[in-house]
């Protein structure tokens, strides 16, 4: 093979090189260069070993920087060799060799020097792994501006564009992950844009690319409520699903969010075709994420809280029992522990306490009772829903007072809704619901 020659090529000069000899530095880096691209091509972790080796060897005898740049040449590849070791192996030393190395590489080519962008962008992707392993937050905090820089050398056009957008995309991800800034959020939003311009229409990268930039935008929606960003992500998740045609491996995905997205801009808008959309395209999303797929209980609770809320738009009682037996299969894929657990039993008591209502069945509204008190039980103090939650358990004890007055109760009801009142702020409809609750659940105690 080509590769094998290569290296065969590159030892027999490295033996014409005896130690002392004037050229070794280079037979020593090309040796080393060979069996790093061979390594990488079949994956032999012997050649990545000897290839770190002999870059060590070269780099001896490189001990300052010259006009060719050997020196800041070796410590790259040599970083390089112990990253691509690290990920192999998961020895930490390796890492931290590597971030060493890659700093002395960066000093030693400053602001204006042609080849900048390399060290910057190693030691960059260098920390952010750093990151995934120890979860120190200040090795994103140092990553993200080398990665901005090594970007700023790599404009459109730059061969080597996408991947520094790449990698700063991850580390803005994971600081947004950790502390919630609505400017990172920004920041990748634009970096999205900045992809998508890199892969036109017709790359193969062009659909994930529209899909990520549709995610990026919903997810700033959800912090900032600009109905802007909400538009235009149900603009772009629309294009990606033309690309993603029946039997495309994500096209459940496209059509997940698109979901999300309708529903969301129907709670905002009320618009009921917005409504109309998110039931279809959730009924589509799950035809496709089928039993045993790890995304089927989310697809089952999506679509049956859509199907209550057109229940509550329009009445119609085959929605609510649609709903009603959906969320039983979710409750059943979210056992004890499962992280949405609470929001399936909150969803499943609401629905079951409207069907109370529409057919006084008892055994329904004991249901609710019971689901809803665990629900609660999952939603501890601080949880952004526990409001919500009190509020549905208490109507729900409220209802079984009307129907068989046990003080304990109403009582009952009338703390949790005190308490919802604590939690909310004077001013949210939520807080208004509440307050006009508690007055009707006080004026029973009263009678």
């Amino acid at each position: 093979m080509a590769s094998m020659d290569d290296v065969s090529c590159k030892r027999e000069i490295l033996k014409r090189c005896p130690p002392g000899r004037y050229g070794r530095d280079v037979a020593l880096y090309n040796l080393a260069l060979a069996l790093q691209q061979r390594s990488k091509k079949e994956r032999k972790i012997d050649d990545l070993n000897e290839s770190i080796t002999l870059y060590r060897d070269a780099l001896e005898l490189r001990p300052v920087e010259n006009e060719q740049c050997h020196r800041s040449l070796s410590l790259s590849n040599l970083a390089h060799c112990l990253e691509c070791r690290y990920r192999e192996l998961g020895a930490v030393d390796d890492l931290e060799e590597a971030i060493a190395l890659g700093r002395e590489a960066l000093e030693l080519r400053p602001r204006g020097h042609p080849r900048r962008d390399v060290p910057l962008f190693q030691v960059g992707v260098f920390l952010k792994l750093r990151f995934e392993k120890q979860v120190e937050v200040r090795d994103l905090e140092e990553a993200i501006p080398l990665l901005r820089a090594a970007l700023e050398l790599r404009p459109l056009g730059h061969q080597r564009r996408s991947k520094s957008l790449r990698e700063l995309i991850l580390c803005l991800s994971s600081k947004y992950e950790s502390q919630g800034l609505v400017a990172d959020l920004d920041e990748l939003v634009t970096l999205r844009r900045a992809e998508l311009e890199l892969y036109p229409r017709g790359h193969s990268d062009h659909v994930v690319s529209l899909h990520n930039l549709a995610c990026g935008l919903r997810r700033r929606y959800a912090k900032t409520a600009a109905i802007s960003d909400l538009e235009e992500s149900i603009e772009l998740h629309r294009a990606a699903l033309e690309l993603r045609v029946p039997g495309h491996r994500d096209r459940s995905s496209t059509l997940d969010e698109l979901t999300l997205c309708l529903s969301t801009r129907y709670d905002k808008l009320g618009k009921v075709a917005d409504l109309e959309g998110a039931i279809e395209f959730g009924r589509a999303a799950l035809k496709l994420l089928t039993q045993g797929h790890p995304s089927h209980g989310e697809s089952l609770h999506k679509l049956a809280s859509n199907l209550r809320k057109r229940f509550l738009k329009q009445a119609a009682i085959q929605d609510l029992e649609e709903a009603i037996e959906l969320l039983h299969a979710a409750c059943k894929l979210r056992p004890i522990g499962h992280p949405d657990r609470s929001s399936s039993l909150y969803e499943l008591a609401f629905c079951l306490s409207r069907r109370h209502d529409k057919y006084m069945v008892v055994e329904d509204l004991e249901a609710a009772v019971t689901l809803g008190r665990e629900a609660l039980k999952l939603c501890p103090q601080g949880h952004p829903n526990r409001a919500s939650f009190l509020h549905n358990l208490a109507q729900c004890l409220a209802d079984r007072f009307r129907r068989q007055p046990i003080a304990a109760d109403l009582d009952e009801a009338i703390a949790l809704e005190q308490e919802a009142l604590d939690v909310l702020v004077c001013g949210d409809p939520s807080y208004d619901t509440s307050l006009r609750c508690l007055m009707d659940c006080v004026q029973m105690k009263i009678k």
